[in-house]
């Protein structure tokens, strides 16, 4: 077998190329390069850890993260995103000022702007720019959705691999080549279930309170009725 059909060849040259084709196109190649890691830390689609790793040549290394839970659940262009979401916490680690571990800032937010994507709390229009959890979803003619545009068209993602699970063994035809197939799934919209809220925040303008929804209270101290917040 040659080298470059193993695979550990092919899944981590494909994140490799993503990587160098978002420097080119999106930060002029100011990001260093960084040692790209698979890893299954929950509720996370990524991560970036400044100077996680050490070489005797190099010196210290970043590490870029990827939890390949996300490669079906999600579309090939979220995929897109998380990279770029953590090449710009890259950026910030030695060009800006990163706040507290985890923290999205301002600093970090606008360079996601500039870059085409919007940060949300809830990954939708509305969500909060900046804070500890943050996701994102593309801004129409940005220039993350240009480039991707282009990235999405070429073959590069034939050296996806996907994890073997129920989910995917009742999808896959036999008859039908896999990258067309994992294409197919991954670029699909994906509905999302609404998310069932167990409580809420109540206010009154004096105190708050959690409690379950549709709750009739209130306020012992100013005798108010408290509303949702």
């Amino acid at each position: 077998m040659d080298i470059q059909d193993k695979p550990t060849k092919k899944f981590y040259g494909l994140f490799q190329y993503i990587f160098d084709f978002y420097n080119d196109e999106l930060f002029d190649n100011q990001i260093k390069d960084c040692l790209i890691v698979i890893t299954r830390k929950k509720n996370v689609a990524g991560h970036y850890a400044f100077k996680r790793w050490y070489h005797n040549e190099n010196l210290e290394t970043d590490e870029l993260a990827l939890n390949p839970s996300m490669f079906l659940k999600f579309p090939l262009i979220e995929i897109c995103q998380t990279v770029v979401h953590e090449m710009a916490h890259g950026w910030q680690f030695h060009y800006g000022t990163p706040s507290r571990p985890g923290y999205h800032n301002k600093e970090w937010s606008d360079k996601m702007i500039d870059l085409g994507l919007m940060p949300s709390s809830t990954g939708q229009v509305g969500g909060k720019t900046v804070g500890q959890a943050m996701s994102d979803y593309p801004i129409n003619d940005g220039k993350f959705l240009e480039a991707t545009e282009e990235l999405l068209n070429s073959d590069i993602f034939s050296g996806l691999f996907l994890e073997i699970n129920p989910d995917i063994a009742e999808l896959i035809n036999p008859d039908t080549p896999l990258f067309d197939q994992i294409k197919d799934l991954t670029l699909a919209d994906h509905e999302s279930k609404p998310k069932k809220l167990t409580k809420i925040k109540y206010s009154c303008g004096c105190s708050n309170v959690w409690g379950k929804p549709d709750l009739d209270i209130n306020c012992n101290a100013c005798g108010t009725l408290m509303f949702p917040n």
